[in-house]
């Protein structure tokens, strides 16, 4: 089932490529990497959502084969899977506030866990990014919204997320020339 996931993510984000110019497939892979070694979590299916955490949101614009939807990966991976992927797939007419607490309302699937892991891996990899409005707008929502959510969740995922943040506001000062 694991390696399955894999293939469909690899699949759907075969031709994307991260900011730092990396192929997209090792976000959702170092995700789902980030529950096993730093989470100790062994589930198949939070390691399964977590590699197709962004399949939903992403196939429409990089998928040859066209959209993935919510029926697809419950056909796929079953109800449970296609839950929590469909939980941490972002839609444009949600605001930030109202999908995060839709994840946190279903905490029993562990889907906070994995968008967790999935802001780590996002803020591990802004030390490598050039654009200045996303590596503030990322500090800005990791302040406001994923610290707090971290703190009830999980308290390995807080401490990161702290230290992570100072290492993105040092990164920040070093390209604008700004005190951190």
């Amino acid at each position: 089932m694991i390696r399955r996931a894999y293939e469909v993510a690899d699949a759907v984000h075969a031709t994307q490529m991260r900011d730092e110019g990396t192929p997209y497939i090792l976000h959702p892979l170092r995700v789902a990497v980030a529950l096993v070694d730093e989470l100790d979590i062994i589930s198949p299916t939070l390691i399964c959502s977590a590699l197709l955490h962004d399949v939903i949101e992403d196939s429409p614009d990089y998928y040859a084969h066209g959209p993935v939807t919510r029926a697809d990966i419950a056909q796929w991976f079953g109800e449970e899977i296609a839950e929590i992927v469909w939980l941490l797939s972002k839609f444009a007419d949600v605001t930030l506030p109202a999908y995060l607490a839709a994840i946190e309302a279903a905490a029993a699937t562990g889907a906070p866990v994995v968008k967790l892991a999935d802001r780590l891996d996002n803020l591990r990899s802004l030390t490598r990014s050039p654009k200045v409005d996303k590596i503030r707008r990322y500090i800005r929502t990791t302040e406001i919204f994923f610290l707090p959510m971290a703190r009830r969740t999980n308290p390995y995922l807080h401490g990161e997320l702290m230290r992570l943040l100072g290492e993105a506001r040092r990164h920040l000062a070093k390209i604008t020339g700004e005190a951190p």
